[in-house]
């Protein structure tokens, strides 16, 4: 049986990292998988392709200049908004025709449109849309926030300031829903329980087949190593505790809440329980900033972008616990990766957070609210770390892909 993973990118991004996990996941367990990309930055795996020819190359640029314009003036609102309107075609190639079962992943940035899934749709074969946010089951909001248009149309879009193409939101709404009742080959997954929800409420997919299965976490990779000698590693006291943080652009992005943990910070500084303890800061996913490092009352280490996993497992070994202070969140894979190396987390209890993070593995604080993610991290520091590690186990690829061969065999797909 050949399955093949379809993604804008290869490894960048939350979205591209659980799609290639669960792609080398069904490869190392014997299952003939093949991973497509629009934008390729792994060039020695023979598994990766890209369509990525000349013309296509013009036509993604073309393509990149209109989204921004259609879309001008909705982004930067609460999130991201994407158009479904721009694509590449995909149908024909290799790949697509000789595929057993499809996984759709994040296609946005004018890869998939609609109607580059309409022509996947039309070859009949089982398609699994892999929701990696809220965009498949909203009319183009990654993530809806307080809003709940979606559950119905999205005809007043909050997104919407002065878009050229009037009210883009329900528009797009519309021609997924048209797609989605004329194919019944059109799955969907989603990787938490709240998404899961979610799509069971959306007027998009509320009829449709829906699955829920968690993101794959591999511990060959992700385990705890000595703190010691990671800290030595990079030039880190051994002797203090490190409050950790990091993301894709982790200052800036607009979903990671960056200015929430700031605050707790503060309040941090102010806390006389942990007086004794001398505390430093790590962030990755974003440069050195002489205003981020003015503004904490505490030591702060800039580790940038980190672009492999080794780099990645040395970071969080060197944390007593991380803070996943995001405002919008599907299934993170950077929860998995801390627990995975014992290192606990706390964050807020919002979207997919709360399915990893618990009194057992870390602290789960009320929405926004900083007081109580202050209070979450001192309780962390002055607990010490806890055996977290266990926990992930239920997420281990073998175990996880059980979950996906279980929905194939429900599905009547032979293996």
């Amino acid at each position: 049986m050949k399955i093949l993973h379809i993604n804008t990118s290869d490894k960048i991004g939350g979205a591209a990292i659980a799609a290639f996990r669960l792609h080398n996941a069904m490869l190392y367990s014997g299952i003939d998988s093949k991973y497509l990309v629009l934008n390729r930055t792994i060039t020695d795996k023979a598994d990766v392709k890209t369509k990525l020819g000349y013309i296509v190359r013009i036509k993604k640029i073309i393509n990149f200049v209109l989204e921004k314009i259609i879309t001008k003036n909705m982004h930067g609102i609460k999130g991201v908004f994407s158009s479904f309107k721009y694509g590449i075609s995909i149908s024909n190639v290799h790949e697509i025709i000789e595929a057993d079962i499809i996984y759709l992943h994040w296609i946005n940035n004018s890869f998939i449109n609609y109607r580059g899934l309409k022509n996947i749709l039309k070859t009949e074969k089982p398609v699994f849309w892999f929701m990696h946010d809220m965009f498949a089951i909203t009319g183009g909001c990654h993530y809806s926030f307080d809003c709940i248009n979606y559950q119905t149309e999205c005809c007043k879009c909050p997104y919407h300031k002065g878009s050229l193409l009037g009210n883009l939101a329900d528009w797009q709404y519309k021609a997924k829903k048209k797609i989605y009742k004329q194919f019944n080959n059109l799955m969907f997954i989603a990787p938490s329980k709240w998404l899961f929800e979610c799509a069971k409420k959306s007027g998009l997919t509320d009829s449709k087949q829906i699955w829920h299965i968690p993101n794959i976490i591999d511990s060959n990779i992700f385990k705890p190593v000595d703190k010691k000698v990671v800290r030595q590693l990079l030039s880190l006291n051994t002797n203090i505790k490190i409050i950790g943080y990091g993301a894709d652009f982790a200052l800036t992005n607009p979903y990671k809440g960056w200015d929430y943990l700031k605050e707790a910070l503060q309040i941090l500084a102010k806390d006389k329980t942990l007086q004794d303890k001398k505390i430093e800061v790590l962030i990755f996913g974003s440069n050195y900033s002489k205003e981020i490092a003015d503004s904490i009352p505490f030591p702060v280490h800039f580790l940038g972008r980190l672009h492999d996993e080794i780099s990645l497992v040395a970071a969080y070994n060197c944390m007593d616990v991380f803070v996943i202070p995001s405002l919008a969140e599907n299934f993170p894979n950077t929860i998995l990766e801390n627990l995975n190396c014992n290192t606990p987390v706390v964050g807020f209890n919002v979207g997919g957070i709360p399915d990893t993070i618990n009194e057992n593995t870390g602290y789960l604080a009320e929405y926004k609210n900083t007081s109580d993610l202050a209070k979450g991290i001192s309780l962390i520091l002055k607990k010490g770390k806890a055996n977290v590690s266990e926990y992930a186990k239920s997420f281990a690829p073998e175990v996880v892909l059980d979950k996906h061969k279980e929905m194939w065999n429900i599905k009547g797909i032979s293996q």
